[in-house]
């Protein structure tokens, strides 16, 4: 299939906001709704909240027809996002003390991620050896359905590398599941990206115990 012909990359505004949450919300299960797995899906928007309020600058969204579609959060050192793991890891001890008052599907959904830290501090899993590379800024890409298999993600990673490059960024990663439910290498590797780590992980255990779901970080030079 061919380009969406009405669609324009552009940076994100504030107006974007909840359309960007939408996107993200829609595509966080492996590409489906986390409305699918949870209770309260608007929990899981904090994890953007750092691109959006912190570096609003490096982000990028596409749109088609007055409908944005998909986007591209960047981050131009990851020393900058440091924070956001910190509140990630401060996230999980405290939903520990609140899993006996969550709905059932919330409860499911933090007792693992609960479970998949636990595991990686003891060593019992992948997940632990997971370190991005250093001196590298980042992207989080995600698109509508209805936007894949286009060209709108190569057209939003080639706008984000010429304003990162326009910034003095050296290296891009991009962190990514690896899944026979979800494959997506392809697209990065046409994209110029290259395989940095890949490990097994633990995080989406508790939905698909059977599967072997990975954690690949892909690299690019710019």
């Amino acid at each position: 299939m061919g380009l969406m012909i009405a669609m324009i990359i552009r940076k994100y505004q504030q107006k974007d906001r909840k359309a960007v949450e939408f996107i993200q919300l829609s595509t966080y299960f492996l590409g489906k709704p986390i409305q699918d797995v949870v209770d309260t899906p608007d929990e899981m928007s904090k994890e953007i909240k750092y691109y959006l309020e912190q570096e609003p600058e490096s982000c990028f969204v596409a749109e088609d027809k007055g409908k944005v579609v998909g986007y591209l959060l960047g981050c131009l050192d990851d020393k900058n996002h440091e924070e956001n793991i910190s509140s990630f890891l401060g996230t999980i001890a405290l939903k520990f003390f609140q899993i006996p008052f969550m709905k059932k599907k919330d409860r499911r959904l933090w007792w693992s991620r609960i479970l998949m830290v636990i595991n990686a501090v003891a060593g019992i899993s992948e997940d632990s050896r997971f370190i991005p590379p250093k001196n590298s800024g980042h992207i989080h890409i995600n698109l509508l359905p209805e936007a894949r298999g286009k060209g709108v993600g190569t057209r939003l990673l080639k706008t984000f590398f010429i304003y990162a490059k326009s910034k003095g960024v050296k290296k891009i990663h991009a962190n990514s599941w690896g899944t026979r439910l979800n494959p997506n290498n392809h697209f990065w590797m046409k994209n110029g990206f290259k395989e940095y780590l890949k490990l097994k992980t633990t995080f989406w255990k508790a939905y698909y115990p059977d599967e072997k779901i990975f954690l690949v970080c892909y690299i690019k030079r710019l």
